[in-house]
This record gives structure tokens, C-alpha cells and sequence, in this order.
């Protein structure tokens, strides 16, 4: 609970998040989000793509298409689903046990810290304007959480942070959120990149403040 990794993109995180669990001992199961395609009468398509390439599909909206999980793993859940039982967007938690349909999940911190709860997998669709047709997306919505993106890291503080700077801040007020998530100095390091050892870049619009 103490200790996060925060990068500025999400495919750098993804990337530290995978490196992490393969180094991981234990068993794990991986998780294939189930994908349909809805072609209506109007639809620009003709017919029905193949099964792989609807598995492939990455957009914004969508999660992680295969989830590798393991008991013990700490996730953070992506979408408001409970807010009265503790089941937020940007909670942490631990995975307890795994089934085909369902997780069960302990809460970690706040004032929900160590409750129980159970959380389905769920439907997502796409809107008209993101596809040529809808599709439909079916998934836990959770990712892993050894490493987290600035805008997820928000609502959180550590006692130790790394932040990675190899991929540069990219929009207002981004390092300095990513700077504020530590508790203490002695606990904040920065890995920089060969090209800036000693400079970062530090994204900020006077508009903003004016």
C-alpha cells in the first residue's frame, strides 16, 4: 500500500505492470475479455469480424483485453459501482480468490480498509462514433496497481513513489500531481532518461491561473 510506481502514459505503465507480475512467483490465470460485435441494419459493415481481430481492438474506453491475475495482487478498480460499500473508481485493493464470472476482493485503506466485497464482471459498449458498428466489451473493470498513471494516482499518497521520466509530462499540472503523491522527500526517487539527467520538462498554461 506504501509504494507506487507513476509514469505520465498509459502503455509505460501497462509495461511495468506486466514486467512485475512475470517476476512474481505462483500460479496465475489469465482473463480474455469476451467481445461481440452488434452490426445494426444501418451499420457500415457487412458482416462479422473474426473472433481475434475483435479481441484486438484497443480504445480508450475499453480495458486491458487479457488480464493476468493472481491471488494477492494488488488492483485498482476503474469504475464507480458502489460508492456506499467501498467499490470506487481509483480504490485499491487485493485480489482473495478467483472465478470464471466473479472476484473476491479485500479493500485496502480509507475507511473501508480490509472489507470483503464481490466484484462481477462487466458489459461495456462502444458508441457510433468511436466504430463502424457496436461493440460489446465484457471484462472486470480493474487493472493492476504496482504501477499507476499520474490522473489515476490523484486521490492517492505513498510513503515511497518512483516516478519515470523517461516519457515526459504532457499536460498541465501533471508533475507536480506526480511530485505531491509522496508523503516525504526521503522517500521520492526519479529515474530519469540519459537525454535528461538533470531537466525534466514541467507542463504548465498560464490561462489556467489567470
Amino acid at each position: 500500500m506504501e509504494r507506487a510506481i507513476i509514469a505520465f502514459r498509459n502503455d509505460t505503465v501497462d509495461d511495468f505492470n506486466n514486467l512485475l507480475v512475470e517476476r512474481i512467483l505462483g500460479a496465475g490465470d489469465s482473463f480474455e475479455a469476451a467481445n461481440y460485435m452488434d452490426i445494426g441494419e444501418n451499420a457500415a459493415v457487412a458482416k462479422p469480424f473474426p473472433v481475434g481481430d475483435l479481441q484486438s481492438i484497443s480504445l480508450v474506453l475499453l480495458l486491458a483485453s487479457c488480464l493476468q491475475l493472481k491471488i494477492g495482487k494488488p488492483i485498482i478498480l476503474l469504475r464507480n459501482l458502489d460508492s456506499y460499500q467501498g467499490r470506487c473508481n481509483g480504490m485499491r485493493m487485493r485480489v482473495l480468490a478467483i472465478r470464471h464470472n466473479c472476484m473476491e476482493l479485500a479493500i485496502m485503506g480509507k475507511r473501508f480498509d480490509a472489507k470483503v466485497c464481490l466484484l462481477p464482471r462487466i458489459k461495456l459498449t462502444t458508441s457510433e462514433e468511436e466504430l463502424p458498428f457496436i461493440l460489446q466489451y465484457i471484462q472486470f473493470l480493474i487493472c493492476l496497481y504496482y504501477a499507476m498513471t499520474v490522473n489515476k494516482s490523484q486521490d492517492q499518497s505513498s510513503e515511497h513513489v518512483g516516478i519515470y521520466l523517461y516519457t515526459l509530462a504532457f499536460t498541465h499540472g501533471q508533475l507536480y500531481v506526480a511530485l505531491s503523491k509522496v508523503t516525504s522527500l526521503n522517500g521520492l526517487t526519479l529515474r530519469p532518461s540519459e537525454q535528461t539527467r538533470t531537466l525534466t520538462q514541467n507542463i504548465v498554461y498560464l490561462e489556467v491561473h489567470l
